[in-house]
């Protein structure tokens, strides 16, 4: 529960950050600035996954899905980008106390508990055949 509630934070916070800014595409909502502000702990050297989330390859990936953050009014598009880096900080955060709970700390973990192994990786890290 406290996951979530952590992860509810992160997009509350995430989505005042993103009030106020005009949206014409993804990169004009989150600019460089407010992902960096935004994920300041995942370049790291604790982190598992220092220099893997870069802006240029969030902006990247973001455009190769038409309509991602952008099919809506600005306030759908921000909502929509807020939910994302949300669920996605609370999938890479290793569901740990300290420093994991940054979110964006890990690109891979392994799931022994699944027979066989799952290997979750990226942002959106589904972790064995229940997610």
């Amino acid at each position: 529960m406290a996951r979530l509630a952590r992860a509810a934070c992160a997009a509350a916070a995430m989505a005042a950050l993103l009030l106020g800014v005009a949206a014409a595409d993804v990169g004009s909502i989150i600019t460089q600035d407010v992902y960096n502000n935004m994920l300041p702990n995942r370049d790291k050297s604790i982190c598992p996954a220092n220099g893997f989330y870069t802006y240029d390859a969030f902006i990247q990936a973001a455009n190769a899905f038409p309509g991602f953050g952008t099919s809506g009014s600005d306030e759908q598009n921000k909502r929509e980008l807020a939910a994302f880096f949300g669920q996605t900080s609370h999938e890479t955060n290793g569901g740990a106390a300290g420093q994991y709970t940054w979110g964006y700390c890990f690109k891979e973990e392994i799931s022994k508990a699944t027979s066989p192994p799952y290997w979750g990786r990226g942002p959106i890290q589904l972790t064995g055949v229940s997610s």
